[in-house]
């Protein structure tokens, strides 16, 4: 009996064994299958996909197509960047297995690095690795001092200085700025052509910025050099434009003797634009600093502030364009003092003279016209003087009388910005009810008077919000003494007016609007996590929130 027990217990473990082992080949040739399942599911959505319009477009032309995406869309944007969306470049290589391919075969489109808070240490390896070789654009701040941040820029960002084409950089302080100038003291950087440094964190104490010795080992293709009022000392460079930018806040003056320092290492600079105030007086005697090259140069009320006189600080006999922005009248007259009497050596070549926003004494002295004989663009602001064009008026009819050529003999674009004049009192049919203004009589003295001496005007622009009904009520004045020129009209708002004082939307610009932009962004997080706190319970850990939202700290 218990043999034939255990006999039949043995044959049923053996069938349950061999059922098992079925079950087993079973489920094995079934994920088999789902694998192939799968294999040709992905190759069929691959060849449907290789059918798209956008599958079938070159390598070539998608990446140049992935460049564009890559210049035109911006590198940060505020709350995407809490929502923790990729950049343009990321997505485009998501799109499909032929865009990822191209897209990683496309170093340029992985050179441009912002670190520390759009990359991080991981992804940053991954991008300068992708983009194997190709030249990069380098964005470093909001800079803040921090051994792990200076750990990753002295052993993973240095070492492909070679390979930097552009860089920025960004300090929240004074101390910090220091310490990331050292950081790019005794190195050299062979393909750097522009260069950017900022600081623009709050500033506690007054007085220049100290100066700072940068690429001591040399930067021979840097050719655009922008500061914040920071006596940057570089090596002999041809560069040829040169921007000293303001700080926000209280100037920051710049000493004659680091203003000097900066200055020669240009000497075949062709651009310059000063917006940071310069010290009056100094500790030693300083010549001005001769700039034979230069043709173009921009100066900012705040950089004659102090007093100073920009001519007694620069030698610029050769410029064709001298835009002046902001100033008031008795910086204006002493500008035009100094090249008055510099006749007849120097500024014997300057064509674009453009005043914004500036105002005008009324002891003109007729003279400047005479010493800057090659002006032909003139931009000025029309006012309730209008002092520059009176006198102008004038020295034409003192030509006609005595049937000479005028004093501006090349003179033939005038440009107005119209925003500081109130019209008249228009009525039916766009035009005045009552006779021209003063302003109005003046611009048409201009132009019959030039059209008298043979020297007309081909174009008589106006510009600024009010630029159609000042146009309209020109135009009217016209034609009732049956004269005609070309006019243009440009609406824009106050702010444009500041682009036609040398301002530019270029690669600087963009690095700026990305700097402020991510400090906004650090500002309003700060505020949030202030009014949080009030509310939370104490055990809460925001770097588990940081962590979730990958949020820089």
């Amino acid at each position: 009996m218990n043999h034939n027990q255990a006999s039949v217990n043995s044959n049923t473990q053996e069938d349950f064994d061999e059922i098992t082992q079925q079950i087993r080949v079973l489920q094995s040739s079934q994920d088999e299958l789902s694998r192939s399942i799968r294999n040709l599911q992905v190759r069929a959505a691959r060849i449907q996909n290789q059918k798209a319009a956008v599958s079938r477009i070159p390598s070539d032309v998608l990446s140049m197509i992935f460049e564009e995406c890559r210049q035109l869309n911006p590198q940060w944007s505020g709350i995407l960047f809490l929502l923790h969306q990729s950049p343009v470049e990321v997505r485009l290589s998501h799109v499909s297995s032929h865009w990822r391919e191209v897209a990683l075969t496309s170093p340029s489109l992985w050179s441009s690095i912002h670190y520390p808070f759009s990359h991080k240490e991981d992804s940053l390896m991954e991008y300068l690795k992708r983009s194997d070789g190709s030249l990069l654009d380098v964005y470093i701040g909001p800079w803040r001092q921090h051994p792990q941040i200076e750990h990753v820029l002295t052993n993973i960002i240095l070492p492909h200085l070679p390979r930097f084409r552009q860089l920025v950089l960004d300090a929240v302080s004074r101390e910090a700025l220091a310490s990331l100038l050292a950081t790019f003291r005794n190195v050299s950087a062979p393909a750097l052509t522009r260069l950017r440094v900022m600081c623009r964190g709050p500033m506690s104490t007054a007085g220049p910025i100290a100066s700072a010795k940068l690429f001591i080992k040399g930067a021979p293709l840097l050719s655009d050099v922008r500061l914040d009022s920071v006596a940057v000392i570089l090596p002999k460079t041809e560069a040829k434009t040169l921007h000293f930018c303001p700080l926000p806040g209280p100037p920051f003056p710049l000493t004659r003797e680091k203003f000097f320092r900066a200055m020669s290492a240009f000497p075949f600079l062709r651009r310059l634009h000063v917006k940071s105030a310069i010290e009056l007086n100094s500790v030693a005697p300083i010549p001005p600093i001769p700039l034979p090259s230069l043709r173009e140069l921009v100066v900012h009320g705040l950089a004659v502030s102090t007093g100073i006189r920009i001519f007694d600080v620069i030698s610029t006999p050769n410029i064709e364009s001298l835009y002046l922005v902001d100033m008031n009248c008795s910086a204006i007259s002493a500008i035009h003092r100094f090249m008055t009497q510099s006749y007849p050596d120097a500024f014997q070549s300057l064509q674009v003279l453009r005043y914004i926003k500036c105002e005008f004494s009324e002891d003109m002295d007729i003279h400047f016209l005479r010493a800057t004989p090659g002006v032909s663009q003139l931009l000025v602001p029309v006012d309730k003087t209008n002092y520059l064009i009176r006198m102008l008026v004038n020295s034409d009819k003192q030509a006609a009388i005595h049937g000479c050529p005028p004093l501006w003999p090349e003179l033939r674009t005038v440009t107005l910005h119209t925003h500081e004049y109130c019209a008249q009192v228009v009525g039916a049919g766009g035009v005045p009810d009552d006779e021209p203004s003063p302003t109005m009589n003046l611009l048409q003295e201009l132009v019959t008077g030039r059209k008298v001496l043979g020297r007309p005007l081909s174009k008589l622009s106006f510009k600024g919000p009010n630029a159609g009904p000042f146009s309209n009520e020109f135009h009217w004045g016209l034609n009732r003494v049956k004269e005609f020129i070309s006019t243009e009209v440009i609406f824009c708002q106050i702010p444009a007016l500041l682009y036609d004082g040398g301002q530019e939307y270029d690669w600087a610009v963009v690095a700026e609007a990305y700097g402020m932009q991510l400090r906004q962004f650090l500002q309003q997080v700060q505020g949030i996590r202030q009014q949080l706190a009030t509310i939370l319970p104490p055990n809460f850990s925001f770097q588990q929130l940081r962590r979730r939202v990958d949020a820089p700290a």
